[in-house]
């Protein structure tokens, strides 16, 4: 089933400024709370590959996830970070992850051809209590937007509509060199880039799971998650999920990506 694209004028958040990309149309899985997963792909640069999705889900009730494969990060060649040459914005942006609790350590400058991000991070949990699996590897502006979509938008309506707390979150893929839709010739997605973060699912407190799908308006899992990816566009410029395409039938695509006059981009 297809939503209608929504373009809203909004104020871009501390995003990198590229030229003109094409938005993001694909994803790859992997999470700690099992969460069915996309299809099959070869495994790319960064070891990284997912396994086969459930052959059907319930709408209205969504099967418990199986055990996902191990996160083990993009290939990088740069040499270690030097603190003296970390940008003021780059610094101030980490500052504010710490402030909030966010577990995090930078990695290596990562160089992978056309893809690659000068000050990538390795964030394994937005607070004490909340966890993310795998851990991703990603830019400090998706990790703060992340963060606090997290906690000022998925919280409550968790809290709202399924009377719990997120204890983990599934994730998908990060940082991948790859272009859009895995398509050989595609333009880079913002994957490649460490500008996106796809979401699966999540795990609350009681052990309850819930996985992105195309779920039912009328039952508590699906009203909070219309209630979250409605949320997710005041904190991202590419918001994409169940009903946008096939890509995105299971999970959330979340990413940054910079367009003219702010325009933001949510299905």
């Amino acid at each position: 089933m297809g939503l209608a694209a929504a373009l809203i004028l909004a104020s871009v958040p501390a995003a990198r400024a590229e030229p003109a990309r094409s938005v993001e149309a694909a994803s790859s899985a992997g999470n700690a709370a099992p969460v069915p997963l996309p299809p099959p792909r070869p495994r790319g640069p960064n070891g990284s590959g997912p396994a086969s999705p459930e052959a059907s889900r319930a709408p209205n009730a969504p099967t418990p996830p199986r055990s996902p494969e191990p996160h083990q990060g993009p290939a990088s060649v740069g040499a270690a970070e030097d603190p003296t040459t970390v940008p003021a914005d780059e610094k101030a942006c980490r500052e504010r992850l710490t402030q909030l609790g966010v577990r995090y350590h930078p990695l290596p400058p990562i160089m992978e051809g056309e893809c690659g991000a000068p000050w990538p991070l390795r964030v394994s949990a937005l607070s004490d209590t909340l966890a993310l699996a795998p851990s991703i590897t990603t830019t400090c502006p998706i990790a703060e937007a992340l963060t606090r979509w997290t906690f000022e938008a998925v919280a409550p309506a968790a809290s709202r509509e399924l009377e719990s707390r997120p204890k983990q979150i599934a994730v998908g893929t990060s940082y991948e060199c790859r272009g859009r839709n895995r398509q050989q010739g595609a333009k880079l997605s913002e994957h490649a880039f460490g500008d996106a973060v796809d979401i699966m699912g999540f795990q609350f407190d009681a052990g309850k799971t819930m996985q992105v799908g195309p779920l039912s308006a009328e039952t508590p899992e699906g009203r909070f998650q219309a209630a979250i990816r409605g949320e997710a566009c005041r904190y991202f410029t590419t918001v994409l999920g169940p009903g946008s395409d096939e890509s995105h039938k299971d999970h959330l695509h979340l990413d940054l990506k910079s367009r003219a006059k702010g325009f933001r981009l949510c299905q």
